[in-house]
């Protein structure tokens, strides 16, 4: 299970601290303004376009060192092109310019739970998951509960996702991390229902779900859904690792 978690983490860390979507609404902000070019940066960022969107950014703050929205954007590059100590230097200066910007908290949080800097990922993610003027603190339970997990913290990140629940209970992302939780736990039930339950919550099956569920009805001996749900993540998944272990978990099957 060790390899799948270290992938569902990889995916779910950086959980919701993307771009806003860009106003671009004409006459609304003047071209060419530091505000203009923060938001085609995260339009650029948003569309997966790194360098477009990290020289926008970079305008933005040559113009206004402290805007907030440019800075956790350049904060997100960085992320992306998994350069922390960068990231983590932008969001601790967005921090000191706008205390009340919760998501550099949550995606700090998220940062320091992928370098495994497990004390200062706790601190930072609860700030986010408690701030009153969160307007999605479900986000910050969640990267609580990946933080867990990654520790070899069950009770613990079950808690956090059920917490998260309260906040939202249609986020697929959460009934998955109590799947997991509930797996390490060996409450193999349990896992199984939640795993569906994230899967029913989503317009397209991801992959890592499938996987995550197919290993379960496995343990639990529902050898055909097992099989079932690895095939069909096979052909929707274009990660090589993640192939390679959903190949490996088939022949497994096959071989029993």
């Amino acid at each position: 299970m060790k390899q799948i978690v270290i992938l569902l983490l990889a995916a779910a860390s950086f959980l919701a601290c993307g771009g806003r979507a860009p106003r671009m609404a004409p006459g609304q902000l003047q071209p060419g303004s530091a505000e203009y070019l923060a938001n085609e940066g995260i339009g650029y960022l948003n569309s997966g376009r790194l360098d477009l969107a990290a020289d926008r950014l970079a305008a933005a703050l040559k113009k206004n060192p402290q805007l907030a929205t440019a800075l956790n954007g350049m904060a997100l590059v960085h992320v992306y092109q998994r350069d922390f100590p960068k990231a983590i230097e932008v969001l601790t200066r967005l921090i000191q310019v706008n205390p009340k910007f919760y998501d550099a908290y949550n995606l700090l949080g998220a940062v320091y739970t992928e370098t495994g800097n497990y004390e200062q990922a706790k601190e930072k993610l609860v700030i986010a998951a408690n701030a009153e003027e969160y307007l999605t603190p479900e986000n910050a339970f969640a990267n609580l509960a990946v933080l867990e997990i990654k520790f070899g913290k069950y009770d613990s990140a079950l808690r956090y996702a059920d917490k998260g629940l309260v906040f939202n209970k249609r986020f697929a992302t959460l009934f998955n991390l109590k799947g997991l939780a509930l797996e390490s736990l060996n409450r193999l039930p349990e896992a199984a229902e939640n795993f569906a339950k994230a899967l029913v919550l989503l317009t397209a099956p991801e992959p890592l779900y499938l996987v995550n569920s197919a290993r379960v009805a496995a343990k639990l001996g529902d050898r055909k859904m097992a099989l079932d749900q690895l095939e069909q993540a096979l052909g929707r998944t274009q990660d090589p690792t993640l192939k390679a272990e959903i190949i490996r978990l088939i022949k497994g099957l096959g071989d029993r």
